[in-house]
């Protein structure tokens, strides 16, 4: 039993670790074009540069967000897809989550080994 809490507690870790190391790098690209944004509008030389730094400022947020956005979906359905091929979903969970692209691709390889597991058939109903 104590193996068990063990393992959930190292995979809550490491989804911990996954996503603080996700949000730095989205903090890194946000502080980069901040700072561009705060060069081109201290220079009051000419404004197409404080707009184009304005553009591309709230173009990598927006790419942020739709990064992040296609990294859970793909998360998500990586868990459901697992779970009904039978497979230990929290375990591909965080392959995915923590590897990116590279955990999908190797998910994608392995899954074709599982086939998805049909429900039971139901009992047939009771007569009398």
């Amino acid at each position: 039993m104590e193996a068990g809490r063990l393992k959930l507690v190292l995979k809550a870790r490491l989804l911990k670790l996954a996503v603080q190391a996700k949000g730095l790098l989205s903090l890194a690209a946000l502080a980069a074009a901040s700072a561009l944004a705060a060069r081109a509008l201290a220079e009051p030389s000419d404004l197409g540069y404080a707009f184009l730094a304005l553009l591309i400022f709230g173009g990598i947020i927006l790419l942020i967000i739709g990064l992040i956005a296609v990294w859970i979906l793909l998360a998500v359905w990586v868990y459901r897809d697992a779970k009904k091929r039978g497979m230990e979903a929290t375990l591909w969970l965080l392959v995915v989550l923590l590897t990116g692209i590279i955990g999908l691709i190797v998910y994608l390889i392995v899954r074709r080994e599982h086939p998805i597991q049909q429900p039971p058939p139901p009992p047939p109903p009771a007569t009398g």
